[in-house]
């Protein structure tokens, strides 16, 4: 006896669905052995009983595109998400689920709504939203179904969370997520799995592992990941794992080569301690200016070994990142070198604070933080002109508005021979962002806070602009939250123009030029 509507899966393949009570598999997937979506744990609490007018119908296969719409949306998050923020999947295996209505319904609908921004087509955009809320549901439906695609779904609503600014549901998912990992020991490799299974397994940790690095940082949250304990082995290249096949047991370990992936977790780990180290500079009562350049100079050794190491086809050239292209891997090279830069910026940030002993090493440190930030955004413009390489994930939002702070230091406070190089960059920058915000509506809070700390540069630049702080470090690493306005000493004089000394009118003169560029872009639909 027929009963409902079509399950997604027979939908997706045009079968009859055929179930012998409602809330249990079909008999086409129970004869497949595919997860049904018509199949619903019961709880055990009882529920109350909506008016009849009131009771739900709703069911996910109603709001599935075309086929032709899911394979152009899968094509999107592989070309724009996929093994950059997050590695979740081999890319073949999640095609052809796609196709044939295997794949997880709550993963399928998370892609979906995470990724429909970037078709070029409105009726497909317009339907980001509704897929979106449709994942979420599906998503917290199966929380108690521990697996591997659960873990996928969590990341995708996370990811949708963070593009409509809702920090909080963001970090639940995360957090749920993290926690699936520990309960199914994604550290140890199950020999039982085929060599495709394990290296998803391994690929969802390390993705865990670094989006707990930037989430937690972002909310001001202590992280879930350690260091010191059992991790998987890292990712292995890229186009060698595209080209498991289904089914394969025996690993050739000789062939074995380490992927971009696996740089990105050595860089991520590093990028940990730079955020303890700007956590803990802010909460010392006295800073100990030689334990301080000890530490830094300990990180940037780091930086500068991880440089040196990378394979020769993975240090940034023009020739490398045409190599990468061509293995279609450009934007994951891109998003490679891009965090270097950021997470090199945020180490040397400290040494902008006008306040620092000067010393011929803090001026060195300074000179640093601003070459990364003016080759983060030299890199961003090199990715764009190539293009099948430009970087549209969203934390490269918050990444090139703490790029942009730099330049706006610059051209508040430095050299004249910086500021047209300096300004040419800023004006750069803000236009990615724009581009970014008509992407992904969280940019427009990042591009707020901005406009926050340029007014406290403003309303600060006598006693000191870019003084390292609580606040600054709020700016640098809380990315997902709002920037309150920084509070002005007691002690600090009303900033008029009439009462500005000869001095403050070159100071003046500059933040016109800088508020402009960023009132300008700002106003941009």
């Amino acid at each position: 006896m027929k009963l409902g509507s079509a399950c997604l899966q027979c939908r997706q393949g045009k079968r009859k669905c055929e179930k012998l009570e409602p809330g249990t598999s079909c008999q086409q997937c129970l004869h497949r052995q595919l997860r049904c979506s018509s199949s619903r744990r019961i709880s055990n609490v009882p529920a109350k009983l909506a008016p009849q007018n009131q009771i739900s119908t709703r069911d996910e296969g109603d709001s599935l595109p075309p086929k032709e719409t899911i394979s152009e949306i899968i094509e999107l998050y592989i070309c724009y998400i996929h093994d950059k923020p997050h590695t979740l999947f081999h890319e073949p295996s999640l095609k052809a689920s796609a196709k044939n209505g295997t794949l997880s319904p709550a993963v399928l609908f998370g892609i979906l709504g995470l990724s429909a921004r970037f078709s070029s087509k409105e009726n497909i955009r317009s339907q980001g939203h509704v897929w979106a809320a449709e994942a979420k549901s599906l998503c917290q439906q199966g929380l108690e179904n521990i697996n591997i695609e659960s873990i996928q779904a969590c990341v995708l609503c996370g990811n949708i969370c963070l593009a409509e600014s809702n920090a909080d549901s963001e970090s639940l998912y995360f957090v749920i997520a993290n926690r699936m990992a520990q309960l199914l020991k994604l550290t140890k490799d199950n020999t039982d799995d085929d060599l495709i299974t394990r290296e998803v397994k391994r690929r969802g940790w390390w993705s865990l592992y670094l989006i707990d690095r930037w989430a937690s940082a972002g909310l001001g949250l202590p992280r879930q990941f350690h260091d010191g304990g059992a991790v998987p082995r890292l990712p292995m290249d890229e186009v060698d794992f595209s080209d498991l096949r289904v089914g394969e047991m025996v690993e050739d370990l000789d062939s074995w080569r380490p992927g971009i992936w696996s740089h990105m977790t050595t860089l991520v780990k590093i990028f940990g301690h730079i955020q303890d180290l700007n956590q803990g500079l802010v909460e010392r009562q006295h800073w100990g200016e030689e334990d301080i350049d000890s530490q830094v100079l300990n990180l940037a050794d780091q930086l500068i070994a991880f440089e040196r190491d990378l394979p020769p086809t993975l240090i940034f050239t023009s020739e490398n990142l045409d190599l990468q292209i061509k293995r279609g891997v450009g934007r994951t090279f891109v998003a490679l070198h891009l965090g270097y830069h950021h997470y090199a910026t945020l180490l040397y940030y400290q040494y902008l604070d006008q306040s620092r002993p000067a010393t011929p090493r803090t001026r060195m440190f300074a000179q640093r933080c601003k070459y990364h930030a003016k080759e983060y955004c030299d890199l961003i413009q090199i990715s764009v002109r190539h293009g099948n390489a430009e970087a549209l994930h969203n934390v490269v939002g918050h990444m090139t508005v703490v790029s942009s702070s730099v330049h706006l230091h610059t051209l508040l406070l430095g050299d004249d021979d910086e500021l047209p190089m300096a300004r040419q960059r800023l004006e750069y920058n803000f236009a990615y962002l724009v581009r970014l915000r008509t992407i992904w509506p969280s940019v427009d809070l990042m591009m707020k806070r901005l406009i926050t700390f340029q007014d406290a540069c403003l309303r600060t630049a006598q006693l000191g602009t870019h003084r390292f702080d609580k606040w600054m470090v709020r700016f640098l690493l809380q990315h997902a939250l709002a920037l309150d306005e920084k509070e002005s000493s007691d002690n600090s004089p009303d900033l008029h123009l009439q009462s500005f000394p000869i001095e403050d009118q070159r100071l003046l003169e500059r933040s016109r030029v800088t508020e402009s560029i960023i009132r300008i872009s700002d106003n941009i639909t």
